[in-house]
């Protein structure tokens, strides 16, 4: 059994929030332009898949007076899941390049996904730009648990495949007061990754199989033998087996 990414959600602890508060926030939250990233995801020890990320990256705005809420709202990942979902909770690592070089991280959490199907939802957290002008921002990374009562618990990582931009912000006044800013941990790739490595389809074998009657009650059936029949009816015995040596004949 994989083991759950807790720390995911523990590293921001303003960034899970409850369903009520993430759609009255996300109302008052102008929506940024729309982008798509390819990834390749890694489906705790079941294989990979390549996935794509449809959705948008939505700043609070271009002057800060102190910690902001940023928005990762992911309309479509095609993760394709060879199991269904009941839950999932994760992280995605927002990486800044231009004027400031920082990483910052965006939590929550989503509902079912049927199997082979596209996970979506709304990610969250806190961060201040300190330097002014042009930031460019990019998703770098992806953590996932998805939580299945057929599956159990596993791990999902996503590697994005280069530095796909997710959000141009023009930064005019930024935050110069104090603020301990939380950790963000560092994205670890895990050794399952290589880039330009072929994909390990996933493959997950339900339990008890696919049939409905494999390695259950009854699912042995001998098989059927033939057998021949002698001159005049009845069980043809075929001669005796002579094991090694030479049979004489008359």
């Amino acid at each position: 059994m994989i083991k759950s990414l807790g720390r995911c959600a523990a590293a921001v602890a303003t960034a899970v929030l409850a369903a009520g508060g993430l759609g009255a926030a996300w109302q008052t939250t102008a929506r940024a332009a729309a982008f798509s990233a390819a990834f390749t995801c890694n489906i705790g020890d079941l294989g990979q898949t390549a996935a794509v990320l449809n959705g948008w990256l939505t700043p609070p705005g271009n002057t800060y007076d102190g910690p902001a809420r940023f928005w990762l709202h992911i309309s479509n990942l095609n993760l394709q899941a060879p199991f269904p979902i009941d839950s999932w909770s994760g992280a995605a690592w927002v990486n800044v390049t231009g004027t400031e070089n920082t990483t910052f991280q965006v939590a929550g959490s989503g509902g079912a996904v049927p199997e082979q199907g596209a996970l979506a939802g709304d990610l969250a957290g806190d961060w201040a730009p300190a330097v002014a002008g042009t930031h460019l921002l990019s998703v770098g990374g992806l953590e996932i648990t998805a939580n299945s009562s057929q599956a159990g618990s596993v791990a999902v990582q996503c590697v994005p495949n280069g530095t796909p931009m997710a959000e141009v912000l023009q930064v005019a006044a930024p935050y110069r007061g104090q603020w301990v800013r939380p950790p963000a941990p560092l994205f670890h790739v895990g050794p399952w990754y290589r880039p330009g490595m072929i994909l390990q389809r996933p493959v997950w074998v339900r339990p008890g199989g696919n049939r409905p009657d494999w390695n259950g009650p009854g699912w042995y059936h001998p098989p059927v033998y033939n057998r021949p029949v002698g001159p005049g009816g009845g069980w043809y015995h075929p001669g005796p087996i002579h094991h090694g040596g030479w049979s004489r004949h008359r």
